[in-house]
């Protein structure tokens, strides 16, 4: 690439329809404007646009407010921006990655969900606030945890993302019939519901709508306001310049009223956290944004030291009608839209700028590094 930059970026993402045909085109328009204020240069490219032996990458370039393609060589730094919605599009990636072996990685990737629980279940802190979860095993387990939950069990993949197939049972007594309700959401995100007369029949219908993925059980937990909306709190965790993490910002994710998600893929809003915790739990909602922080604080470091470094997390909190804080997931490629729809300009900025004053810091880290390296022995005894 012939720039006067300093340090090269690339961003690997997935693909969209239109042009260009990268995913999260306007984030990724907002990253390569802003990179030559950290003395970078960014290419965004998809899987299929590394060559077999790793030296070039065909991609796209924003350049006189528009995408132009440009042929690169392998970047400095790689930014997996990758959402995989398929096991070829998982592969595609990790042949990429490989091929790009010199390329030091801007974040190690999270495991899955069953993943993160464990290693979270680990710390005491950490632990409080995880709800209880199990893996699913087939009917008789969730059948077992069916019994014992008055309101319901909720699953969802332990690989999944957006709210997307997941489900929402309940157990129905014997005066509303003694079946079974599920209400939940497919694969394209829409909503669904269905009765079943019989707790087998439900049963079975679960275990066929699973399938061969893996899922996690959890109990349903009423975390909707006082107007019936489901909602979560978003906090984003990123590492800045200096390589330590920082809150970049909070914002509430609303869903439609009946809705079993606050995803903004299934048709959720984002409000700013203060005036929505004031409004439904009073002076106490001051105190609960405290927690929220502490607690976001306390996680990056536990996952980072059974991960690997990361470079930021996106991390959602539940809050239930006495204001019990839960963790519901922590996200390595997290979206940042709910600052743009919050207002909050100073986080929507940050949000876009952290990862390439982070990558700053890793080019200036691993170049010292190098130079260290290459030092003769009488150089290092003579300091």
């Amino acid at each position: 690439m012939t720039d006067t930059a300093s340090g090269f970026l690339g961003i690997m993402t997935g693909r969209r329809q239109g042009y260009p045909p990268i995913a999260e085109p306007e984030f990724c328009s907002q990253l390569c404007a802003a990179a030559p204020l950290y003395d970078l240069k960014v290419l965004v490219f998809r899987p299929e646009g590394v060559s077999i032996d790793g030296q070039t990458i065909n991609g796209y370039v924003w350049k006189d407010a528009r995408w132009q393609q440009s042929l690169a060589s392998a970047p400095d730094i790689l930014y997996n921006r990758c959402l995989y919605s398929s096991l070829q599009e998982k592969k595609a990636a990790s042949a990429a990655m490989a091929a790009l072996h010199r390329t030091l990685p801007w974040s190690r990737p999270l495991p899955d969900k069953w993943g993160v629980y464990g290693i979270l279940h680990r710390s005491r802190k950490a632990a409080a606030l995880l709800p209880e979860t199990r893996l699913y095993t087939g009917t008789e387990a969730l059948s077992t945890m069916l019994a014992e939950r008055e309101y319901g069990v909720f699953l969802k993949p332990v690989a999944g993302s957006h709210g997307k197939r997941t489900l929402h049972v309940l157990l129905l007594s014997s005066k509303a019939g003694g079946g079974i309700s599920i209400r939940g959401r497919g694969e394209a995100n829409e909503s669904f519901r269905h009765d079943f007369r019989t707790p087998g029949e439900g049963l079975d219908w679960v275990h066929g709508f699973i399938g061969k993925r893996r899922y996690i059980i959890q109990p349903y937990l009423d975390l909707t306001s006082s107007d019936g909306q489901p909602f979560d709190v978003r906090v984003l965790m990123q590492k800045n310049g200096r390589g330590a993490w920082t809150l970049t910002g909070m914002a509430v994710r609303l869903g439609r009223q009946g809705a079993l998600t606050s995803n903004l893929h299934g048709g959720g809003t984002a409000v700013p956290p203060l005036p929505f915790l004031l409004a439904e739990y009073g002076k106490s909602g001051a105190e609960l944004l405290e927690e929220l922080a502490d607690a976001a604080a306390l996680l990056p470091p536990l996952l980072e030291e059974s991960c690997g470094r990361l470079g930021e997390l996106g991390l959602d909190f539940g809050i239930d009608a006495g204001g019990r804080i839960y963790l519901l997931e922590a996200n390595s490629k997290p979206g940042r839209t709910v600052f743009r729809l919050t207002g909050d300009r100073r986080a929507a900025r940050l949000a876009t700028e952290n990862p390439l004053r982070y990558a700053r810091h890793l080019l200036l880290h691993s170049a010292a590094s190098r130079v260290l390296a290459t030092r003769t022995a009488p150089l290092q005894t003579g300091e």
